[in-house]
């Protein structure tokens, strides 16, 4: 199988202002500077620590280098987890010290359906069809916590406590006034305000139980940012606890691809860009390399349609470049079946994208 992978450039003495030879990446797969485009300091300082990458292609590179293990989250679990969580949503009165072990008992089922396996991949097609989107959000959002934390190698209590605070991160949008929850348009200054409160109402409702800090500081920090400029308190790094700055990257990838009244969702890939562009800024970079490591957008097998109309099959899925998927094309863009091997590598042409997957495989 063709592999695309990152490999180191050489030190190679390149002059400000000459043209680059080739298509020029960091460590994460962000295209630093394009193949023809002038050489800038900044590069040529990159290009002297050896912190610039290049694409390279091997037939014979180890499978391990593409996401090759993959599993599909149960429809039919999934349901059960929302029905669940839309019946405390809908009557916070349940929420008591007795409420706990009814709580860790749908956690565990989440952790079940995802622990032992290294990737999974989510169908948002499917899960579109749940018509509110807070029940869903908030499972979603456990479901990729989860994902991570075991990339990251949670266990036991600890990882029960994260799946916890995730999926009910947004449970103070319970407090919420329904107008402003689901206005069906941009909401003002003074109404997103009003939503700012969730994660202090949020915190408020679960001190109830018996739970932990680790819970409460999901809940109540899962909008704080890496840099600082989040809310409600203003901090940064670690002094935002592990536990919420993963929910954070799962919480702005969830709903970045979510439809809403007033816009539709981002395919993933662009959402997934979005995420890695904000490693170091918004996000830990460790916890956007694990977020990336550990899921799937396009399975091998899957079929997906560009913007071009062109149709294939995904053969491989760079370690580095998880929505640049390599393809074998099947249609061109005229609707043609393509009957020799023709392989499109997204990580090389940057003008096409994946406009739908289907994660059915070809016979």
């Amino acid at each position: 199988m063709l592999v695309t992978y990152l490999e180191p450039l050489a030190t190679i003495t390149f002059k400000i202002g000459e043209p680059s030879l080739l298509d020029l990446f960091n460590i994460r797969g962000i295209l630093m500077l394009s193949k023809g485009k002038p050489i800038t300091l900044n590069i040529q300082e990159l290009l002297q620590r050896r912190q610039i990458y290049i694409l390279k292609y091997d037939l014979n590179k180890p499978e391990s280098q593409t996401s090759i293990s993959t599993q599909k989250v149960s429809a039919s679990e999934y349901q059960y987890v929302v029905g669940y969580v839309r019946e405390v949503f809908e009557d916070t009165r349940i929420i008591s010290v007795d409420w706990l072990p009814k709580a860790f008992s749908v956690v565990d089922k989440i952790i079940n359906e995802l622990e032992g396996i290294s990737k999974t991949y989510i169908d948002l097609n499917e899960f579109r069809k749940f018509d509110n989107y807070t029940y869903i959000h908030s499972i979603n959002v456990a479901i990729l916590a989860t994902l991570i934390g075991l990339q990251m190698g949670f266990k036991e209590q600890r990882l029960r406590n994260l799946t916890l605070g995730a999926l009910f991160h947004d449970i103070g949008k319970s407090g919420i006034p329904s107008e402003i929850l689901n206005k069906p348009s941009s909401l003002t200054y003074s109404e997103l305000e009003v939503i700012k409160q969730h994660p202090v109402l949020g915190e408020e409702m679960i001190k109830k139980t018996d739970t932990t800090g680790e819970v409460l500081s999901i809940i109540r920090h899962h909008h704080e940012r890496w840099n600082g400029k989040g809310y409600p308190d203003g901090l940064q790094q670690t002094a935002i606890t592990l536990n919420a700055q993963i929910v954070a990257v799962a919480d702005v990838f969830d709903a970045l691809v979510g439809d809403r009244p007033y816009r539709e969702g981002l395919p993933p890939y662009h959402a997934l860009e979005i995420i890695i562009a904000g490693s170091g800024q918004e996000f830990n970079e460790k916890v956007v390399e694990a977020f990336v490591q550990c899921l799937v957008l396009y399975p091998q097998g899957s079929i997906v349609t560009l913007n071009t109309g062109e149709v294939g099959t995904v053969i491989g899925v760079p370690k580095n470049f998880p929505s640049r998927p390599l393809l074998k094309l099947l249609f061109d863009a005229q609707g043609n079946y393509i009957h020799d091997h023709q392989i499109c590598d997204l990580s090389q042409h940057l003008t096409k994208f994946v406009k739908s997957v289907d994660f059915r495989s070809v016979p």
